[in-house]
């Protein structure tokens, strides 16, 4: 495994626990009777929008890599 592979790896694995630990804290405070469900929305909506920024910067990532990657082979 070469440190791009390792890298990558550690970059979805931890976006991918940061998703699943807000999809459960947002199922807490919906179930919470003395939580407001509109301040939830107000809090977690722009934090799934940066969560989800980072999975297309990742993406967008590897996708240049590989374009980089294969133009210096040629």
């Amino acid at each position: 495994m070469d440190i791009k592979n390792f890298i990558m790896g550690v970059a979805t694995t931890s976006l991918t626990l940061v998703v699943a630990a807000m999809c459960w804290m947002f199922i807490y405070a919906i179930m919470d009777p003395t939580v407001d469900d509109k301040e939830v929305f107000t809090i977690v909506g722009p934090a799934f929008q940066t969560i989800v920024g980072g999975f297309i910067g990742l993406i967008t990532g590897i996708h240049i890599g590989k374009k980089k990657d294969e133009a210096e082979e040629e």
